[in-house]
């Protein structure tokens, strides 16, 4: 009876510091310059909204013209970006119907970005461009 006991409380423990753990290295995350939003006067790539997740990954969500509205911009939804070595560099890839996408962010100063838009499209076509983005406030 005594194992049982200090088996079970052996396991309750273990999953007290656990949870406990997980929940610090969250918070232990450091802020990243790149959270935020951007924006661009360009229309292919209207703006960016950046974020830190509780995972302590860096995701994106890219915004351009709506193809249908003009007056209107449209989300190209919400993807995790690639880990990088380099801390003012980071990437995110969309994956379309027609196409396969690449925007790489490179980091200028606090609040300033240029992204490097790499299309690839499954017709052989590739497209590429480069636009400067501010943070906004």
């Amino acid at each position: 009876m005594a194992v049982l006991l200090t088996a079970a409380l052996t396991l309750s423990l273990s999953v007290v510091l656990t949870v406990t753990s997980a929940k610090e290295a969250a918070a232990s995350c450091s802020a990243s310059r790149f959270n935020g939003t951007w924006r661009s006067s360009d229309a292919r790539l209207k703006r960016i909204d950046v974020w830190q997740g509780e995972d302590c990954h860096l995701y994106a969500r890219a915004w351009d013209v709506c193809e249908n509205d003009s007056s209107h911009i449209c989300s190209w939804g919400n993807r995790r970006m690639g880990d990088s070595p380099e801390p003012n560099f980071q990437f995110v890839g969309y994956n379309w119907s027609n196409a396969d996408e690449v925007l790489q962010l490179r980091m200028q100063d606090r609040s300033h970005i240029s992204v490097w838009d790499s299309t690839d499209y499954h017709n052989g076509k590739k497209v590429s461009f480069t636009v400067a983005m501010n943070k906004s406030s």
